[in-house]
């Protein structure tokens, strides 16, 4: 899994912060880049892509964000081949060993990291996040992909573990608040969006 995460992962720069993304999809020499909208919202005009080999690819367009998620695409054309995440179609089970993987800022290099399915909320955080995990996501992650056991990518990272529960990023997105058991799960827990957020946009675009 760790190659695959390694052709797969890029690496998202901009003058002042980086963060991560995967490659989706392949259509002829255009790629998609599936990564956390927080990574590419607010740098427009410098932001462009490393991907496995060091070379460097300049986004074809501003990125898209799908829905109110903190989930985007962004592409890039080449006619260098790179090899396409493959997407698990189930998502992620409780319990199920995972790998996250992304450049944390500090070293640039790509990392990945082992873990388990923490939790599985039955209604979403928001902004999509309902995917807890056990592994260590590091600033410069986001946007990673994250894999199950099989190489099938069932999430995107997005949150590190430890965020105060203080300004509500653990309240449901329907307002409700975990119970004060579960929420201690929730704190200790890296955060991601399933990629069934991912696949139900694709589903509902014209073409599809």
């Amino acid at each position: 899994m760790e190659n695959l995460a390694r052709q797969t992962a890029v690496r998202i720069q901009t003058a002042k912060s980086s963060g991560s993304g995967a490659i989706v999809q392949r259509q002829g020499q255009t790629y998609t880049v599936l990564t956390s909208w927080h990574v590419v919202a607010f740098h427009r005009i410098d932001r462009t892509i490393v991907t496995s080999d060091g070379l460097i690819h300049q986004p074809l367009e501003v990125p898209r964000r799908l829905g109110d998620t903190d989930l985007a695409i962004v592409e890039f054309r080449t006619a260098i081949e790179y090899q396409v995440a493959p997407i698990g179609a189930q998502g992620a089970a409780p319990g199920e060993p995972l790998l996250a993987a992304g450049f944390p800022a500090e070293t640039g290099a790509l990392t990945v990291a082992q873990g388990f399915v923490e939790l599985l909320l039955p209604k979403s955080l928001p902004q999509g996040y309902s995917l807890g995990y056990t592994n260590e996501v590091k600033i410069g992650m986001s946007g990673g992909p994250i894999f199950n056991a099989q190489g099938l990518l069932v999430g995107i990272n997005g949150r590190g573990k430890h965020r105060d529960p203080g300004f509500g990023v653990y309240a449901f997105e329907d307002g409700s608040e975990p119970t004060p058991e579960l929420l201690e799960k929730m704190v200790k827990s890296s955060w991601g969006i399933p990629i069934s957020t991912y696949l139900q946009f694709v589903s509902s675009q014209p073409g599809s």
